[in-house]
């Protein structure tokens, strides 16, 4: 039995400058950090011809062509199970669909280095990511960008750079002190709005007004790059003030490429700075998912956040990115 996890995201700065239609035009960059919540995947030998598949459903096939489930689907594909004899099971410690914290890009790296432990070959952490971007981006064409999939197989807190033309990635951890580290880890919080929303379907929007120029989503996209490096600059420099600025540009950033967002989701990020918030902005697309929100007073804001309803996800960052486990 094969046990592995990989990590969620939450990501500091550059979101959607990943945006491959983007990317590959103009080169992207973000800082990304992977968190002590996890996607789980296990995979089992059967005795006899099939595959079974536990997760939110379950499916019991003889042939991979059969199965429902896209990703696992064109898993079992790219490794050629030509009779195969495995039980694949998931699950994560979060809700991951539509919580903006990369819950499919950190599946799919979890399902690849899981099944290639099964058949005992030896791949790299990078090498699990562009695998698994590229089941995502040319298998299954979703509108996304890299990053879920490499801060999910790599760990830490990163800065990844998008390069123009070639679709490569390159990273490198940020130069964070002690003492910054510390003080950002005491400070972060993340509340759910209990929201949900589909990030395949904002990303697609965005994606093909990328790719008919419009003037409007590009500027925007060069501009969440620009807070990125910002961003990465701040943390570097133990400027946290500047970091918790940093956080409501991208709010505004993401606000204005998502032609707002919706009214609940205003109201508590509007009134969170009477009640102790210093920067706060949406995780992920946008419209839904958590908030990621630095504050000194934090018991004022969860204060405020609870009597909104929104409950606390406490969390850490996780350096080991994806992971065997058993």
């Amino acid at each position: 039995m094969i046990i592995v996890r990989s990590p969620l995201r939450i990501t500091f700065g550059g979101g959607s400058s990943d945006l491959l239609s983007f990317a590959n035009e103009y080169g992207g960059f973000c800082v990304s950090a992977a968190i002590n919540k996890y996607v789980y995947v296990i995979v089992n030998r059967l005795f006899h011809e099939e595959v079974l598949l536990k997760y939110s459903e379950l499916e019991k096939v003889r042939n991979i062509s059969d199965i429902k489930h896209p990703t696992i689907r064109e898993a079992l594909k790219l490794l050629n199970f030509k009779t195969p004899q495995v039980e694949i099971t998931t699950f994560s410690d979060i809700p991951t669909v539509g919580s903006g914290m990369g819950g499919s890009g950190a599946f799919s790296v979890a399902l690849l280095r899981a099944l290639y432990s099964h058949r005992n070959i030896s791949k790299t952490s990078e090498e699990i990511a562009e695998l698994a971007c590229d089941i995502n981006i040319n298998k299954l064409g979703y509108a996304q960008g890299k990053q879920d999939e490499y801060i999910s197989a790599l760990g830490g807190i990163m800065g990844l750079s998008f390069e123009a033309n070639t679709g490569k990635v390159y990273h490198h951890p940020l130069a964070i002190s002690f003492n910054t580290l510390t003080e950002l880890k005491e400070n972060l919080m993340l509340f759910y709005t209990g929201i949900s929303h589909s990030t395949n379907d904002i990303l697609k929007s965005q994606s093909e007004k990328v790719v008919s120029n419009d003037s409007d989503i590009i500027s925007n996209l060069h501009e969440a790059k620009a807070i990125g490096y910002c961003s990465a600059k701040a943390l570097e420099n133990g400027d946290l003030t500047e970091f918790s600025i940093l956080l409501n540009e991208q709010w505004e950033n993401k606000r204005k490429r998502n032609g707002g967002e919706p009214e609940f989701i205003e109201k508590i990020y509007y009134g969170s700075f009477r009640h102790g918030v210093l920067g706060m902005k949406l995780v992920g697309s946008g419209k839904g998912g958590f908030f990621l929100a630095y504050a000194e007073d934090k018991n004022r804001v969860r204060k405020y956040m609870s009597e909104n309803g929104l409950q606390e996800l406490k969390f850490n960052f996780d350096y080991a990115g994806v992971k065997q486990i058993n």
